[in-house]
């Protein structure tokens, strides 16, 4: 699923051919990811200027001259992609003035797009915790969050309600590189260990970002291209071969019904 890099990612190549744009004509193939009426989805956005692109969360927002948003949470297998040719995968074609076309295709149909007036109708957007970046998300913040919670460090990054956007490829990445063990409960997490990892997960992030995110199966980016994080990734994927540190095996176990993948020695 695309994680905060890969979304970021998508949100940076859209800026440009999207804003101050309007939508011509939107057409609907398949309803299914549509999350109200496609008649209304089509009028709330036909006509409309795009003002301004921008991501929270894993979600792509898109601010409208009516003061009303685009949501798009592209989930597990949507893609945004500008000019593409359609195929049939795409849900929604949306042509722009100057005859460029946004395309949103998904080969599962589990992605949400909406048209709302305000940002607090999406439940998703109502309960993010601070952004990884944010100032608010800082090492006391961290801390303060852990000393209550006996769940897995693995867990905690998982949850949005506690920060937004990390997912599973990333948060095994993070741990490997503060070699934190994915099972310590986070209240167990030392003052130090937190302050290193709160460092890592900036890093990390920037990085993923800097490679245009990790392409495993069907993310791409905002042109269609893949991202080429995947060749950098230490642990994630990586069962069976040797620790890029110590040359130890990496395991796989299930947390949270997600794969985790980590270093038993390097990983305490």
């Amino acid at each position: 699923m695309p994680e905060l890099p890969e979304v970021e990612t998508i949100v940076r190549d859209l800026s440009k051919p999207l804003c101050h744009k309007i939508f011509a004509e939107v057409i609907v193939h398949d309803a299914f990811v549509l999350r109200q009426k496609a008649g209304d989805f089509i009028r709330r956005l036909k006509g409309q200027a795009i003002v301004h692109i921008y991501r929270q969360g894993k979600a792509v927002i898109v601010s409208l001259a009516s003061g009303e948003f685009l949501v798009v949470q592209v989930m597990m297998t949507g893609q945004l992609v500008m000019d593409g040719k359609e195929n049939r995968h795409t849900r929604v074609a949306f042509i722009l003035t100057g005859g460029r076309r946004l395309l949103y295709n998904d080969q599962r149909r589990f992605g949400q797009l909406r048209v709302v007036k305000r940002l607090d109708e999406v439940g998703y957007l109502n309960v993010l915790g601070p952004e990884p970046f944010a100032d608010e998300f800082s090492a006391d913040y961290m801390r303060e969050n852990f000393l209550k919670s006996s769940r897995p460090i693995k867990n905690m990054l998982l949850d949005h309600t506690f920060v937004a956007g990390i997912g599973n490829i990333y948060a095994c990445e993070m741990l490997f590189k503060s070699g934190i063990d994915p099972r310590r409960p986070a209240c167990r997490i030392t003052k130090e260990k937190i302050g290193i990892l709160h460092q890592i997960i900036s890093e990390v992030l920037q990085e993923a970002i800097l490679h245009r995110g990790s392409s495993l199966r069907n993310y791409r980016d905002g042109m269609g291209r893949k991202g080429s994080f995947t060749q950098r990734l230490a642990v994630y994927g990586r069962e069976g071969c040797p620790c890029l540190r110590c040359g130890d095996p990496v395991r796989r176990i299930i947390q949270a019904g997600r794969s985790t993948f980590y270093c038993g020695h390097c990983q305490k």
